[in-house]
């Protein structure tokens, strides 16, 4: 099994570690439906997409499914070898599972509320000879209507099976064709004090992208930098997005790099993963991101 969630254990010295709270509802109000404004006319939906019946009143995705048929490096050895199904649950509701085998992870997105929020969740383990491993994990969720990001981890960090990240999205079949948007929205990971504010803006004339990231937890602000906006293959579908962008304190001193995947019928939300730490460490620090568009302005 491939680790599709990669949240490692944190940089001591950038980031000091802290529980959370139960809900983030005093920083980001309950999220509302985004913006459907588009230079396009609507397009039909594609593959793991979701078009509303009424543009004007969207209903969020329910479910999702990562495909990683073509992904050569997908197995399930090392730390997964003797387990046959992996289940993250909430409540009792499945939320993510994947089964050996099927190279497949499904996503049951009605397991957790829309917006940003903290919860317990359960992550489970089980395979053949009654083999299994179950533990209770802090969980940190910011579902959209189309896209999503989620982090879990323990304060221990004891065994790796009990910290993972992933985004998840709806792709966007066609970008539009132009104009200028900012998405606004949060960094994070299983970690409430690593938190940090996210802005992203997209020229779609020029398919350009960059943004910044807030200064928090005595890390300083970082940039995204400026990268081509292309379409690639992605376990959710051809997706487009940023592969593989640049991540740069002011100074240099902190470096790394960005995944960024657009979603939403008219390029609503923004997902993403990155990773930095200072230049020249093997030791790097993983987050995730959601953010969402304001309207697209010529």
């Amino acid at each position: 099994m491939q680790k599709k969630l990669v949240l490692s254990i944190l940089i001591a010295s950038l980031l000091a570690a802290c529980g959370g709270s139960s809900d983030n509802s005093n920083s980001n109000p309950q999220i509302a439906p985004p913006p459907s404004n588009n230079n396009n006319a609507p397009q039909p939906p594609g593959n793991n997409q979701q078009q509303p019946n009424n543009p004007q009143q969207p209903e969020p995705v329910k479910s999702l499914t990562a495909d990683y048929s073509d992904d050569s490096d997908y197995d399930w050895d090392g730390i997964y070898k003797g387990y046959d199904t992996f289940t993250l649950k909430v409540d009792g509701k499945t939320l993510v599972k994947e089964v050996r085998g099927e190279k497949k992870q499904t996503f049951d997105l009605t397991a957790v509320p829309l917006g940003f929020k903290t919860l317990t969740a359960e992550n489970k383990y089980t395979g053949s000879n009654n083999a299994e491993y179950k533990s209770d994990v802090t969980l940190r969720s910011y579902r959209g209507f189309y896209a999503g990001a989620l982090a879990y981890g323990k304060d221990s960090r004891a065994n790796p099976l009990d910290s993972d990240s992933t985004p998840y999205y709806s792709p966007t079949v066609t970008l539009p064709n132009s104009g200028t948007a900012i998405y606004a929205g949060k960094v994070f990971n299983d970690r409430a004090a690593n938190d940090a504010d996210l802005t992203y803006t997209i020229n779609f004339g020029q398919k350009k992208g960059s943004g910044k990231i807030a200064a928090a937890n005595g890390r300083p602000e970082l940039t995204l930098q400026e990268k081509t906006i292309t379409q690639f293959a992605s376990p959710f579908g051809k997706t487009h997005g940023v592969d593989k962008g640049g991540v740069r304190s002011a100074n240099g001193n902190i470096t790394g790099s960005y995944n960024l995947y657009i979603a939403g019928p008219n390029a609503e939300e923004i997902v993403g993963d990155l990773n930095y730490g200072p230049s020249g460490n093997k030791h790097e620090t993983e987050q995730v991101f959601y953010g969402k568009r304001g309207d697209i302005t010529p």
